[in-house]
């Protein structure tokens, strides 16, 4: 292992003490996901690798942003260029950015952003929960889902008239703010909302000169509305839409020549949906869903000081069913068609590419076994036809602990990017294809879990841009390889989530490491209430890595300690705050580029019961 857990290793004592007196204590770990299976289902039953990111856990990240919360889960790994909105990747299992499926309320925001989506520009305050389903995903959501995928669900109206608010302030000017107004009744329900980000930030590269010199500031205004009617029970229609828009600075790499231009980017983000929800009968529930999602960046730098955009639009229109079947069985039947029309300015202009498929899944159980059987046929307009599909079996060896083996085939579309930029694009790119094998062995007891998940997903073709053509090309083959363990308990007023990885990622034709992707990562969080008081630790641990996929530039492992605390004032309301980096640890995630040092935040919470 490349990085010491000594802070880790010091704290556990203090959690495995109060344990052994306070199983009588224990709270309900039972939490539902639908994105393993694309139906509501706990946690503790589904036949895959998920992670649930509550409300609660979103709060304590105040003063920072989804970039950040996501890459202190298990089995993610990120890279930024910066600070806030500077460009960030993400690598979910060892996957490219663009190999994760990122979806908002079922709608799939990925684009020909070279980081595979705008996901770092989605503020956190508009998100109710996070989904992270870690393993291929091809047969429920299509292509891009190679390495799994992140579905955020965003805040709706429920009964009664409420108003909620939040204000803070932190290092390096960073402000937030945002409030919303829900309410409803028995036959309707909305809600709306605003809210702004910024930050002067830092200099996003290190020993910057000139112009690159300076703060690279940051800001983001949202707006969000959703809105339902439920004429009759058991059925519902209704719409959302949210925007953000804002401006992300950045360095232009300490080129003399333009040296004294303040390079930056403004974006805007946009998703709308209509949806009716309709049970049909005690055993047929239907959804149909149409959707818009709009992702537009545009580009001022020395090499273009009067702008250069691009622009990628996605349509999708759904249409899900879920039948349950006698002795519990549930089945799935579904279609969708995709639409992706984009603009690159100086690339290409108003390429579009559309995507018609059928998919099937059918979950059960018997006895003491447990299965998932999905199916997918896509009709790609640029590959024709493509059919994936996963299989499940868990084994129910005790009533707390279950055994499992998977199997799931997932492809990768070409972005339009890849495929049409007229400088580095190849009409001739074939679709990436992974392979991925996985077993498990999980323990929950409704008030613990533990789950320790071994992986093998083979990707062929892996798309890269080539150095000796300047063109994107089909170059490799890669093993993405893994352990991950994770544990989750909630006793009386502790809160402790452990994880662990262990990645093995590398390019199968030259056996060398792929970049930005370390072969150890763990993390340990600790939550303590005390009566009015919340008080909480997370230690986060990276091994090196290198900076790119040729195995030079090695960047050197970090350890991270961050506090959080909250003081309930009243039930209502409540100060919450934030240390990052308690250590003011040096540390780098994109070499030459730096991360923020020691920083603080505080604010202030106005939430109704």
């Amino acid at each position: 292992m490349q990085f010491r857990l000594t802070p880790i290793a010091a704290l556990l004592p203090f959690v495995i003490v109060p344990l052994a007196g306070a199983a009588e204590q224990l709270a309900a770990l039972d939490t539902i996901t639908v994105t393993a299976t694309r139906q509501a289902a706990r946690t503790a039953e589904v036949l895959s690798d998920v992670t649930v990111i509550e409300r609660e856990e979103i709060e304590r990240n105040a003063g920072g942003t989804i970039i950040d919360l996501l890459g202190r889960q298990a089995g993610v790994q990120i890279a930024s260029s910066g600070g806030a909105g500077t460009t960030s990747s993400l690598y979910l299992r060892g996957a490219r950015p663009d190999q994760t499926k990122i979806l908002i309320d079922g709608q799939p925001i990925n684009s020909v952003d070279l980081a595979g989506s705008p996901l770092r520009f989605i503020p956190l305050a508009n998100i109710e929960r996070i989904e992270i389903l870690r393993g291929p995903g091809s047969t429920l959501y299509g292509a891009d889902a190679v390495g799994g995928v992140i579905q955020i669900f965003t805040r709706q109206g429920s009964p009664g008239l409420r108003g909620d608010a939040f204000i803070g302030y932190g290092t390096q000017d960073t402000f937030q703010a945002n409030a919303g107004l829900s309410g409803g009744g028995e036959h309707w329900r909305f809600r709306i909302e605003g809210g702004h980000d910024e930050s002067q930030s830092f200099s996003a590269q290190k020993n910057a000169s000139n112009q690159d010199a300076d703060r690279d500031a940051y800001r983001n205004s949202s707006g969000a509305v959703s809105a339902s009617i439920i004429p009759l029970k058991g059925h519902e229609a209704g719409f959302s839409y949210r925007q953000n828009e804002g401006r992300a600075h950045y360095d232009s790499g300490n080129i003399p020549a333009n040296g004294t231009f303040d390079s930056y980017l403004d974006f805007r983000t946009r998703q709308w949906q209509l949806f009716s929800n309709n049970r049909l009968s005690d055993r047929w529930s239907s959804k149909l869903q149409y959707g818009r999602t709009l992702d537009w960046q545009k580009n001022f730098a020395s090499w273009a000081p009067q702008g250069s955009y691009f622009e990628t639009e996605n349509r999708q229109l759904s249409w899900q069913n879920d039948i349950t079947l006698p002795f519990g069985n549930k089945l799935l039947l579904g279609a969708e068609r995709l639409e992706q029309e984009a603009v690159y300015e100086g690339g290409f202009d108003g390429k579009e590419v559309d995507n018609k498929s059928y998919f099937a899944g059918w979950t059960g159980n018997w006895r003491a076994h447990r299965w998932q059987v999905s199916a997918r046929h896509d009709n790609h307009s640029q590959f024709g036809d493509k059919g994936t599909y996963a299989l499940a079996y868990g084994y129910q060896i005790l009533p707390q602990l279950r055994a499992q083996l998977s199997y799931g085939t997932s492809f990768k579309a070409p972005s339009l990017y890849q495929l049409y930029d007229q400088w580095s694009g190849n009409a001739q790119l074939k679709p990436e294809e992974g392979r991925n094998r996985e077993a498990a062995l999980v323990w929950d007891n409704g008030k613990q879990s533990v789950s320790a998940t071994y992986y093998l997903n083979r990707v062929e073709n892996m798309i890269d841009w080539n150095a000796g053509t300047f063109r994107y090309q089909n170059t490799s083959n890669a093993r993405l390889q893994g352990i991950t363990l994770d544990y989750n308990l909630r006793f009386d007023d502790w809160t402790v989530h452990a994880s662990y990885d262990w990645l093995n990622a590398t390019n199968d034709d030259t056996g060398m490491r792929l970049g930005r992707r370390a072969r150890n990562k763990a993390l340990l969080a600790i939550t303590k209430s005390w009566g009015a008081f919340e008080t909480g630790v997370e230690m986060l641990g990276v091994g090196s890595r290198y900076d790119d996929n040729n195995q030079s530039n090695r960047l050197a492992s970090y350890g991270l300690v961050n506090l959080t605390g909250r003081y309930a004032i009243n039930k209502e309301l409540a100060i919450e705050g934030r240390i990052n980096n308690l250590f003011d640890k040096d540390y780098e995630l994109v070499r030459g580029y730096a991360t923020a040092g020691i920083n603080a935040f505080i604010g202030l919470r106005y939430t109704p019961k």
